[in-house]
C-alpha cells in the first residue's frame, strides 16, 4: 500500500471529503489481473471496516462494498457530451 497526493488522473478527490483508494486486482507476482477499482470517500472507521472486508473476500463484484464508498473516476476519465 502506497499513501499520495491525490491521483488526479484517476480520481475526484478532495481532501476536505475524506480519504480515497485506489486498487487493483493482482497475480502473486503483482501482475494486474483485472480493473482499478476506485474507492471513497473513505469516512469513517466503519467505512475503512467494510472496504478491508470487501478486499480480504477478494473484491468481489457485488454489492459488498456500499454504492457511498465507490469513488467517482476523475474528470478526465468521463464521458463528454457533445
Amino acid at each position: 500500500m502506497v499513501a499520495t497526493r491525490c491521483l488526479g488522473g484517476l480520481l475526484r478527490c478532495q481532501s476536505s471529503r475524506g480519504l480515497h483508494a485506489a486498487v487493483q486486482p493482482c497475480a502473486e507476482d503483482r501482475r494486474p489481473t483485472g480493473v482499478v477499482k476506485r474507492l471513497g470517500p473513505i469516512r469513517t472507521e466503519a467505512d475503512a471496516e467494510a472496504i478491508a472486508a470487501w478486499l480480504l473476500a477478494g473484491m468481489p463484484d457485488d454489492e459488498t462494498v456500499p454504492g457511498s464508498l465507490r469513488a467517482d473516476p476523475s474528470p478526465q476519465h468521463v464521458a463528454r457530451l457533445n
